[in-house]
């Protein structure tokens, strides 16, 4: 009963906070006006300079292959360049989504002894992760398809070669639908699933579990983002992840809100469906409430956005104590409102073939 209590508890306030943010004030010309000159605010200016620096030098580059410009850029600079430009031209966060791939690869900048590369080798990385991520885009099973967006991480530097680590998101989109009646839910009599490891449903063996489905109704339910201004497009910028391993957050009961169970016996291996709601809700708390809350990430933030999470059900032994669990890769991302007439709107990836 006290299960059922507070999945309760945790459905209406979400529910409530779903409704408030709903609701929408009438709004005069000129506070529209005003509004859309306060969304353009310095640091998105120097942002928007910074990123049409770099692609006119890229442009030059490309368009004048044998001329060496001798110009170099810090490895961090150059990696940062790389990936604000993609998601910037390719990326379509703010679609709808049922669920999500990541495709990685790895990808290697000449660097000299200081730590800098040349821009014609930054431009040459560059079009290799086109390349890279225009065939991940392709070779997805999706039947509609979108890419939401990239991120490269630095590795180390051997040889004078940085390593970088690409993951590349793409996702099935998902068509748009009237709001459904608020109901119990998202799970149902019946969808009782086996904590991970795709074992399948309770009883059953299947190539799903209760993470992954968790994760495909996350995915299905995330939080829209607003509509620019007039004008105006959103800008992903800088996406980071943040790794939980399930223990990190407590209700009110000293119980863990993520599916976390150590010492556990085989009646805990099984979700039904009070139990999926439940972690559902949980989950949904802590990527929209909890971790931008206490997360040294979030804060420097102007706005920032859930793009999206990997949940992985599985069996471990921690400290000696056999456990079975939900661990959270859960990816954000910096928000920012930027002018379609300095920064055009995204293309479709598949556009460059």
């Amino acid at each position: 009963m006290r299960t059922h209590q507070t999945l309760m508890l945790v459905f209406a306030l979400v529910s409530l906070s779903i409704m408030n943010g709903c609701q929408k004030e009438p709004q005069s010309v000129d506070s529209a006006q005003q509004a859309d000159e306060m969304a353009y605010t310095p640091k998105a200016a120097k942002l928007v300079a910074d990123i049409n620096s770099f692609k006119q030098k890229m442009t030059a580059v490309r368009e004048n292959p044998n001329l060496k410009s001798g110009e170099v850029i810090s490895k961090e600079e150059a990696r940062w360049n790389i990936e604000t430009l993609f998601n910037v031209t390719y990326g379509f966060p703010d679609l709808s989504y049922s669920k999500t791939i990541t495709d990685t690869a790895l990808v290697y900048l000449p660097v000299d002894a200081s730590g800098n590369a040349r821009l014609e080798d930054v431009v040459a990385v560059y079009e290799e992760v086109l390349a890279l991520v225009t065939n991940f885009y392709i070779n997805a099973n999706f039947d509609e398809k979108g890419f939401l967006f990239m991120q490269l991480k630095s590795g180390e530097t051997n040889n004078g070669m940085l390593e970088i680590k690409l993951e590349a998101v793409t996702g099935a989109r998902l068509g748009t639908q009237d709001d459904p009646p608020v109901n119990f839910g998202p799970f149902y009599d019946g969808d009782d699933w086996l904590y991970g490891d795709d074992y399948g449903k309770c009883g059953y063996i299947g190539n799903s579990d209760a993470a992954e489905e968790i994760q495909v109704k996350i995915r299905e339910n995330m939080i829209a983002w607003p509509e620019p201004p007039n004008g105006f497009r959103w800008l992903v910028l800088n996406p980071f992840t943040i790794n939980l391993e399930g223990n990190e957050f407590k209700d009110e009961n000293d119980e863990n809100l993520i599916f976390y169970v150590p010492n556990y016996t085989e009646d805990d291996k099984c979700l039904d469906s009070i139990k999926m709601n439940l972690h559902y809700y949980n989950e949904e708390q802590v990527i929209y409430q909890l971790v931008p809350q206490f997360y040294n990430e979030f804060f420097n933030l102007e706005d920032w956005a859930f793009l999206g999470c990997d949940l992985i059900g599985e069996s471990t032994t921690i400290s000696d104590i056999r456990t079975i669990r939900h661990k959270n890769k859960l990816d954000y991302t910096e928000r920012i409102l930027v002018p379609v007439s300095e920064l055009p709107l995204p293309i479709e990836i598949d556009n460059e073939l």
